[in-house]
């Protein structure tokens, strides 16, 4: 009955010539009561990484003794898979993905607006556009409070952040820095021989500290796999006024080239509760010639790197390793540090590299404590760490079967618990709770 009503809504519309948008969703109701069912797991198939499942459940319900198998124990865990990646951010009853991954959209770009219906299970609420193209650039999201955001949208917008209301999912203007790019560097070359653009602003870093809008601007070599060139030095930031929408200036921190990873899922920035903004790079630049890993920061109160102050990786942990993760918790730094050299070539091999969960007193840069959590896997596509019921919830992703797998947390006092084991076929990548 449910399929025939859709064809004939579906008729009628094409009938009447109106546009048919997320049919799917037309039957979904909003989940009203949020007191029951409002933590959300996001996994990724262990098989798969494409394969993105979302599971509701009642964190006070759960023995962290107990290795779950999300699907079976449908009594604990109600599971759905609305066809997108975990994103980072979360706002009230709604979470955000950058990206469809599955049902024949892989990578498909969109802003995406996930809530829960009122059987618990998390579907597509709202989206907005974002302009596909055939070489599928990550893209950063930053949420400022519940009526103003940003995003980046490449296809159509190459050198423009999109300003919209997270609340109505409705855009509310464009900031175009490409004039401040052009007199900040001449001699631009903008395109490629095919017509991809080289020059991506908001790619790898959108966020906000002090009603400064930070959005990293990367100069591409070649637009295939984002290769940024050998002879470039620095990375770049422009520092745009909130309230004027207007860039101030674009400031550079010499030493590395990228900041976090090409994909949408990993947000490589946080601004802790020192209001210091600090950056995670990995050190990479895909095939080319890459620059050791490091932690640095801008300074609150100021809107330049902090060039007294960062993490050498290199230095600290060992030639190679890299930081893949990083949040800011109750001042402390927490990062999740490769056990090992950790290359380009090996991020498609979770288990090539296995990753430690390090605490760092940012009054003291160079003395890192090993936390007493399991080793993981690789997490190239996502940040382990998310912040819920004030706790820092770590995902500890593992494969083999041998090894945990599933999350820890830690209290503001510095206190370790397990707090849920999964089965290894689905590897945690974020948890979020949702609330109205």
């Amino acid at each position: 009955m449910k399929k025939i009503i859709v064809l004939l809504t579906t008729f009628f519309l094409i009938l009447t010539g109106c546009k048919v948008e997320n049919l799917e969703d037309v039957f979904e109701k909003p989940k009203t009561n949020f007191s029951d069912f409002n933590y959300v797991i996001s996994t990724e198939d262990a098989s798969d990484v494409d394969i993105t499942t979302f599971f509701t459940f009642n964190l006070s319900d759960i023995n962290s003794d107990t290795k779950y198998d999300l699907i079976a124990e449908n009594d604990l865990f109600i599971n759905s898979n609305p066809s997108v990646s975990s994103g980072h951010l979360s706002m009230n009853q709604y979470f955000f993905a950058l990206a469809k991954d599955k049902k024949g959209y892989s990578s498909t770009p969109g802003l995406y607006r996930m809530t829960l219906n009122d059987k618990n299970r998390v579907y597509i609420n709202d989206n907005l556009s974002i302009s596909k193209n055939n070489l599928f650039p990550s893209r950063q999201l930053c949420i400022v409070n519940e009526t103003l955001g940003y995003f980046y949208d490449e296809g159509t917008d190459a050198q423009k952040i999109k300003i919209f209301n997270p609340s109505t999912m409705t855009l509310k203007g464009k900031i175009d820095l490409k004039p401040a790019i052009e007199n900040f560097r001449q001699n631009i070359k903008w395109v490629d021989e095919s017509g991809n653009n080289l020059v991506r602003t908001g790619s790898l870093v959108l966020d906000v500290k002090e009603d400064k809008l930070y959005v990293s601007i990367v100069f591409l070599e070649k637009a295939g796999f984002n290769l940024i060139s050998n002879d470039e030095k620095n990375f770049y930031l422009a520092v745009i006024n909130i309230n004027t929408n207007k860039v101030e200036k674009i400031i550079a921190y010499r030493g590395t080239k990228t900041v976090g990873f090409f994909v949408s899922e990993n947000k490589s920035t946080t601004l802790g509760d020192d209001g210091n903004l600090y950056f995670c790079s990995w050190g990479w630049n895909q095939f080319n010639e890459g620059d050791p890993s490091q932690i640095f920061r801008i300074k609150a109160g100021t809107t330049d790197f902090d060039l007294n102050w960062k993490i050498n990786i290199d230095e600290i942990f060992g030639p190679g390793r890299i930081a893949q993760s990083m949040a800011f918790y109750h001042g402390k730094l927490y990062l999740h540090v490769s056990t090992q050299p950790y290359s380009f070539a090996d991020s498609d091999n979770p288990k090539a590299i296995s990753m430690n969960y390090y605490v760092i007193d940012p009054n003291n840069p160079t003395q890192p404590t090993l936390l007493n959590i399991p080793e993981s896997n690789t997490s190239e596509r996502m940040n382990v760490f998310s912040i819920v019921d004030d706790q820092l919830f770590i995902a500890v992703p593992n494969i083999q079967t041998t090894k945990f797998n599933g999350f820890y947390s830690i209290n503001s006092q510095g206190n370790i618990t397990k707090e849920i084991t999964i089965e290894n076929k689905y590897r945690p990548t974020r948890l979020y709770k949702l609330m109205k």
